[in-house]
């Protein structure tokens, strides 16, 4: 039997045996279930009605149909890992109206490294416990949080926290001033999302790149297009001077954003 049989075989068994891990098992998959469900919803919603194309761009599925304007409405999901290139053409005069949403994360790192704290101070305190010997008969009511130290608390506390399209607020209070003179929109928060129009295949320079957020009113960001090219999406990050390591600051981003974008002539 393969490796990869043998270990799904034993995870069953081993969830079989014990009940409780069965339930958190069931449990598990409902939430999951629950948040594709919730996604799914979002990027229903999203759609613009009576969708007619299905495009493939890099590191995007774009959605599309003509508009009653003459235009053109795009669905688009967008990764955090740098610049995506949509494949949505777009031609110099034209506007767009950009709304977005969506959850990015931009360090995964030092998410990584909280949780571990988190798991760390768990273990201290259920082996004090243990220690104590009073694990065996407290175990069914107790709850390790309750017990953690100030300093275990503020380890396992994020400094950057999830963000939605509009970027992290507090970014200035926590960032290093010569990083955000160098990230790809300067001086503007964390994570928030940008927008480009460059030749298709051509990464967008610093004159090039606009804010979009989420959009500052109903209709969404109305955004002249001053050259003709293909539109580009990327949050904003760090960019890394190191000529062998450009995308640095970008490769531990997770999550994304899915945004409509409008067309219009």
């Amino acid at each position: 039997m393969p490796d990869s049989a043998k270990s799904i075989a034993d995870l069953l068994s081993s969830l079989l045996e014990d009940w409780g891990k069965f339930c958190r098992f069931i449990l598990l998959l409902f939430v999951a279930c629950l948040l594709t469900l919730a996604v799914a919803y979002g990027v229903l919603k999203m759609l613009p009605s009576n969708t007619g194309q299905v495009k493939l761009g890099s590191g995007s599925i774009i959605f599309s149909q003509p508009t009653e304007g003459g235009g053109n409405a795009y669905f688009v999901v967008i990764s955090p890992q740098g610049w995506q290139e949509t494949g949505i053409p777009v031609h110099q005069g034209e506007h767009l109206s950009i709304q977005a949403y969506g959850k990015v994360h931009i360090d995964l790192s030092g998410l990584n490294a909280t949780l571990t704290a988190r798991r760390t101070a768990e273990r201290r305190v259920i082996n004090d416990e243990k220690n104590a010997k009073r694990w065996e008969a407290e175990k069914d009511n107790f709850a390790p949080e309750d017990h953690y130290t100030a300093k275990e608390k503020g380890d396992m506390r994020p400094t950057w926290h999830w963000t939605g399209p509009d970027g992290i607020s507090d970014t200035p209070l926590y960032a290093l001033k010569a990083r955000m003179d160098r990230c790809v929109m300067p001086g503007q928060k964390y994570g928030s999302l940008l927008g480009a129009i460059r030749e298709a295949g051509v990464k967008p320079a610093g004159s090039d790149v606009f804010l979009v957020g989420s959009g500052t009113d109903k209709s969404g960001v109305l955004i002249p297009a001053h050259r003709s090219g293909i539109l580009y999406f990327t949050v904003n990050d760090v960019l890394s001077d190191d000529k062998d390591y450009p995308d640095m600051f970008f490769e531990d981003n997770i999550g994304f954003f899915y945004a409509k974008v409008t067309i219009s002539k």
